[in-house]
């Protein structure tokens, strides 16, 4: 049985401008959270990635914060990569966002290829959204519609979801039914493009926007039914997820070997042959001598003396 029983007018008020800045609203828009997770649920046996697995679904925080520049305008629901698929990723895409960026927005919706369902004080939207920050997902869609036969799936894909839908850049949208080779390989093109020098903080971030909204007059009249509309335009979305997120069965990137690589550098702890080392654990902790050889794995033959000393690489530290 269903555990969402639609929404009310106080769901749309709790995100009144006048209400964005205050902490007073903070548990008003809890109770708006709790409703939209049991939205969520009701949608969770749809969203999987493209291998199969499940994605992880997680709600925006009620409160003004620093990720969300102290303002609460909105609720969302969002459904993307589970923890232990995006840390295989983070440590590459890490390396190229700035401390800055990392502080300013630690959520994964920066830095992965999502699902979401917001919201505001006049409408519900169902949306997938990519930042230019997500470099994997983003690398694989540039991949995907510089090649004929992967950009006309794509386009099928979007032109599939039918007049409901409209894609685009932040907030300039067109219906999905216009967008033809020439605009999706533009669109692609402008959200790999740096962003401007003078962008203002909390100026809206540049997302690449697949969306469908809900007025709220329709959302309230809908009741419980609510989940029906709701489930048939998120259902619709999951496959143009599947189509541009990056996932072993849809690597346009080569990522395989950059991955084996990057697993295989966490292993080893940047140890290399000849490196001097200290045995810090086992029958011979406190013993020096060099690093002889090292694998894949992490295991290492380090020779104190004449005597080569079979360890694994969390066994030793680096001098």
């Amino acid at each position: 049985m269903s555990q969402f029983a639609g929404l009310v007018r106080a769901d749309f008020d709790a995100y009144a401008p006048n209400k964005w800045r205050s902490n007073v609203f903070n548990r008003e828009r809890l109770e708006v959270k709790q409703h939209l997770l049991a939205l969520g649920r009701e949608l969770q046996p749809l969203a999987l990635g493209a291998d199969g697995a499940p994605l992880a679904i997680e709600a925006s925080v009620e409160h003004p914060a620093l990720w969300n520049h102290k303002q609460v305008d909105a609720q969302h629901v969002f459904f993307s990569r589970n923890e232990g698929a995006r840390k295989e990723l983070d440590a590459i895409i890490d390396k190229t966002r700035s401390l800055a960026a990392q502080i300013e927005d630690p959520t994964p919706q920066r830095t992965h290829l999502f699902l979401v369902v917001t919201l505001t004080h006049d409408a519900l939207e169902l949306a997938l959204r990519l930042h230019p920050e997500a470099r994997v997902d983003r690398q694989n869609l540039e991949r995907k519609v510089e090649e004929h036969f992967e950009r006309e799936k794509l386009l099928a894909r979007l032109h599939a979801l039918g007049d409901a839908f409209r894609c685009g850049i932040g907030a300039q949208l067109a219906p999905v039914g216009e967008i033809d080779d020439a605009r999706l390989t533009a669109l692609v093109g402008e959200l790999g493009k740096p962003a401007p020098a003078l962008a203002l903080p909390g100026a809206p971030a540049r997302f690449f926007v697949v969306s469908s909204t809900l007025p709220r007059d329709e959302a309230l009249a809908a009741g419980p039914a609510l989940v029906d509309a709701v489930r048939a335009r998120f259902g619709a979305l999951v496959p143009v997820y599947q189509e541009i997120a990056w996932s072993r069965d849809n690597d346009l990137l080569s990522m395989r070997d950059t991955l084996k690589k990057e697993k295989e550098t966490r292993r080893q702890r940047g140890l290399a042959k000849n490196d001097t080392v200290r045995i810090v654990r086992g029958m011979f902790a406190g013993k020096s001598g060099t690093v002889h050889e090292i694998d894949a794995r992490g295991g290492l033959k380090v020779l104190v003396g004449k005597l080569a000393v079979k360890v694994d690489a969390d066994d030793v530290v680096k001098q």
